[in-house]
């Protein structure tokens, strides 16, 4: 892991930790949060914000190759860049990345370590940063960018339609799973305001590590116990005996189940990259974030909490 990305990954763990304690309501008035009327196209473009954004990559030159740029202040200015993206609506984002990828494109070696980097930053399972919402973006400019071959746009084309299964926004796939208890369930069971839904293996230590973690947050632990919160965990290794040998580490006030068809994977229901993959859903399992690292998947509900 470079320095740069592991610099955002202490800083995330630093605001996890401080959150861990806050403890969970109960649900009540004002759970959904409803959303600010939104100002037109031009008040947005308009914004301090998107101006920022917008006019960030002015003074680079892309026309320069990779030899005469410095590649750590190249990757540390995206970093950069990157971390803008929460300042502005999703529009602005999308505007933002095309425009600087058509500046990029005039030198291939920049243009090529600008993807690289894009796909690193957010989409590599392993990173902090990740955001398939975000990289979606960097996918649609390449699949449409007539520069490239057909092949390169039609794999570009197929990533894209990956990235956008279960996006925010909208309801997750459905699908049954076998329960401790014996008995099929279906994932869009539950009435509680908020269902975090964990898939895992078994036999990856990374998913021990991060279920223990989750199941050892205090605010987690209270929002399960008054009724704001479930989760449900499924496991998606092909082998039932080793779900079953797992079932003692998975905490009692979780749901726990095994993808006995496999339909997830072999269906291509969902889009998983590694375990675990979290999902964070509401009661209509829309889905609210996708695949988000731990520590943002606490921030985000500890924040839907405290609002109401």
């Amino acid at each position: 892991m470079n320095l740069v990305l592991l610099r955002r990954g202490k800083l995330y763990w630093a605001v996890a930790i401080l959150l861990i304690g806050i403890s969970c309501g109960n649900p009540g008035e004002g759970q959904s949060v409803k959303n600010h009327s939104a100002n037109s196209d031009n008040e947005v473009m308009a914004s301090i914000p998107a101006k920022h954004l917008l006019s960030y990559w002015d003074d680079f030159n892309f026309k320069a190759k990779m030899q005469a740029n410095d590649p750590e202040k190249m990757e540390q200015k995206l970093v950069d860049f990157i971390a803008l993206f929460a300042t502005v609506p999703d529009t602005v984002v999308q505007v933002g990345v095309h425009d600087m990828l058509k500046k990029a494109s005039v030198e291939p070696s920049t243009f090529a370590y600008f993807l690289e980097k894009y796909r690193h930053y957010l989409y590599d399972p392993n990173s902090p940063m990740r955001n398939e919402d975000y990289y979606e973006h960097t996918l649609t400019y390449l699949a449409a960018d007539t520069t490239l071959s057909q092949d390169e746009r039609d794999k570009y084309t197929t990533l894209l339609e990956l990235v956008r299964k279960n996006q925010v926004g909208t309801v997750a796939t459905d699908f049954e799973y076998l329960a401790k208890d014996g008995k099929y369930r279906s994932m869009h069971e539950g009435t509680r305001p908020y269902k975090m839904l964990v898939f895992y293996d078994p036999t990856c230590t990374h998913c021990a590590a991060i279920m223990q973690d989750l199941a050892k947050t205090p605010a987690v632990n209270n929002c399960i116990t008054n009724g704001f919160l479930d989760i449900v965990s499924v496991s998606l290794h092909p082998d039932k005996d080793s779900w079953i040998g797992y079932q003692q580490r998975i905490p009692d006030n979780w749901v726990n189940g095994w993808d006995d068809t496999g339909s997830v994977i072999n269906d291509g229901l969902y889009n998983i990259r590694a375990y675990p993959t979290i999902f964070l859903l509401d009661e209509a399992n829309t889905v609210l974030l996708k695949d988000a690292p731990l520590d943002v998947t606490l921030r985000y509900l500890v924040n839907l909490v405290s609002r109401g």
